[in-house]
């Protein structure tokens, strides 16, 4: 049989789907994106309109089966409706309103085609992808391209991404109305993929009501456990971050002083003033605090200890070079043990502004508690230690952050930030006792280690403060685990980012928005090389390959990996059964 060229062979419209891609990136609620960090996640944007033009054939073309032309003519003419156009783009309405006004205008097959290409740049539009209109359209033509090619009647287009990552190909695949078969090596990608294609389609909104009712609980739970280090101040304040810094002592001659390590000064950019950081110093005593201090923006702001990687001091002036000071946190664990507490970062209930305080020796007996409690746990000699005690590697320019001793990846986390990761993980693992329903357990339970993966990435010692917005970053900032000198650690019963509750929330959002999605998708943990489908039993193969070994993904997730396997690792036997996730890189190495 000869076969019609796909419109994606013929043309698209390149500019305006790259537009609605851009804008994609700065969406916040309902985005997968959002659900859990994915390194080079394509745009929604893009993979709906590349699906919709490589499964349904130009009309255009002489080879183009009469059925679906037909069909693509009525669809097409049902948006020349007054209801329909207000569903339009300014550009694509001039074409519409003109068929409205001569009906026949799509019997032109060129015509047609333009009409089908503007409804594929319109509908890859973010706020077109959920709107019934457009989803009814595209699944109309999706099943009608692939009956009129051969395919059963009854049946859907299979569409198979075998390097499904962060599952933007394959839940696209769904959208527009095609059954999808998602496979990856990396574990952590697989578990991604189940949520997003077969718990989301199958449970709906009740897996959402699960998902908060037990955030609930979970967040009760785990408050009474960790409440003591996170108290409230004595004026009723909530203390939602702490500000450190790591420090060396001086190697100038005759001085010794302990320093800490600041890259910026800025605690608050606002709008009239900022809040920066002055440092005080004690020549007699070798000491160096801080002062919290509030001026106008014209003022000159005083410049930070550190300047690639060298630290000069505030006390006499001298610079210890950069291989000194990595020298320094040999055997250190990363310095979080002995970093100096700097700043205090509160809010009260009902005022948005934050307010600065400096650190108190209640803020730190509290965290030397939390280092005792941590110690415990680490000295259990049986079974998985609560604490990820799995072996950090170290990749050049990626994972720098081992120069400073950090050998571990539990050493990546204080120990405030260890202690309440690991007692969540462990309230999480009691989830799936209290849940009858086998499957339903599996769904949340999922969903839930989801959730403590995003807290993770907002919740270590490279974690910076943003003084523009006042917030903290998170851990992956970029494709690596770099080196952080001063860090911001925050209180995940508080309102800021990173919070237990905002990670619910935006996962809970993700499953909302996507509720649309009509059936199941099919996810497997396999290699590309041995792909588990017969031949010639898809539609469609459509993927965006792996960069050979320019992006380390394994090493990468294996930060998640590991609480994963604590968190759900018996929920998942197959895919957090091993100490880490044991692909290396050679996930990166399959070559297309």
């Amino acid at each position: 049989m000869n076969y019609p060229k796909r419109l994606i062979e013929v043309d698209l419209p390149i500019k305006r789907i790259s537009a609605h891609a851009r804008r994609e990136k700065s969406i916040r609620h309902g985005h997968i994106s959002t659900l859990h960090i994915w390194w080079a996640r394509r745009p929604l944007a893009a993979c709906r309109a590349v699906i919709c033009a490589a499964l349904w054939p130009d009309p255009a073309d002489p080879l183009c089966p009469l059925a679906f032309r037909d069909k693509a003519r009525k669809l097409m003419l049902e948006w020349t409706t007054h209801e329909r156009q207000a569903l339009l783009s300014a550009e694509s309405r001039p074409r519409f309103e003109a068929a409205r006004q001569n009906p026949k205008r799509f019997d032109d097959v060129e015509e047609l085609r333009k009409a089908l290409l503007d409804f594929i740049a319109d509908f890859s539009n973010w706020d077109n992808s959920t709107k019934k209109e457009y989803l009814e359209t595209s699944r109309a033509l999706t099943q009608s391209a692939h009956e009129a090619l051969g395919g059963e009647p009854g049946t859907k287009p299979l569409v198979v991404d075998p390097f499904a990552g962060g599952g933007s190909i394959p839940l696209e695949a769904l959208r527009v109305g095609a059954d999808t078969f998602a496979g990856d090596l990396n574990p952590v990608a697989v578990l991604l993929n189940k949520v997003v294609l077969e718990y989301i389609p199958k449970y709906g909104k009740r897996l959402s009501d699960e998902v908060r009712k037990w955030g609930e609980w979970i967040k009760k739970e785990a408050e009474k456990e960790l409440a003591k280090f996170y108290p409230k101040d004595p004026d009723g304040s909530t203390p939602i971050a702490y500000l450190w810094a790591r420090t060396i002592n001086c190697e100038g001659p005759g001085c010794g002083a302990k320093i800490p390590i600041i890259s910026d000064c800025f605690l608050a950019k606002r709008r009239d003033f900022n809040i920066i950081l002055q440092f005080v110093t004690n020549l007699k005593n070798k000491t160096v605090n801080i002062d919290i201090v509030e001026q106008s923006k014209a003022k000159t702001v005083p410049e930070g200890t550190v300047r690639r990687s060298s630290v000069t001091c505030p006390i006499c002036n001298y610079t210890t070079p950069a291989p000194n000071v990595r020298k320094q946190f040999h055997n250190r664990e990363g310095g979080t043990k002995d970093a100096q507490l700097l700043v205090v970062v509160t809010s009260t209930k009902g005022n948005k502004t934050r307010s600065y305080r400096e650190a108190t020796t209640r803020d730190m007996q509290i965290v030397q508690t939390a280092q005792k409690s941590v110690a415990s746990l680490l000295h259990k000699p049986d079974g998985l230690s609560p604490i990820p005690n799995e072996t950090l590697p170290y990749l050049r320019s990626i994972f720098n952050v081992n120069l400073l001793g950090v050998t571990q990846w539990g050493q990546l986390f204080t120990a405030r930030q260890a202690l309440q990761l690991a007692t969540f993980s462990q309230i999480i693992r009691r989830v799936s006792q209290k849940i009858s329903d086998q499957e339903l357990s599996t769904a949340v339970c999922s969903c839930l280690g989801v959730v403590l993966d995003k807290m993770a990435d907002f919740h270590t010692s490279l974690s910076s403060w943003i003084s523009v917005g006042e917030k903290i970053g998170h851990t992956f900032g970029r494709q690596a685990l770099g080196i952080i000198w001063d860090y911001a650690e925050a209180n995940p019963f508080a309102d800021i980012s990173g919070s237990w509750d905002r990670c619910i929330s935006y996962l809970s959002e993700v499953i909302e928005n996507n509720i649309c999605i009509p059936q199941e998708g099919d996810v497997q943990q396999f290699s590309a090389t041995e792909n588990p489908l017969p031949d010639d039993s898809v539609a469609a193969v459509i993927t965006d390959p792996p960069y050979y070994d320019l992006i380390p993904y394994a090493d990468l997730s294996d930060f998640f990996y590991v609480w994963l396997k604590r968190t759900i690792g018996d929920t998942h036997r197959k895919l957090f059964g091993n100490s880490v996730s044991h692909i290396g890189r050679s996930s990166c190495r399959v070559r297309v």
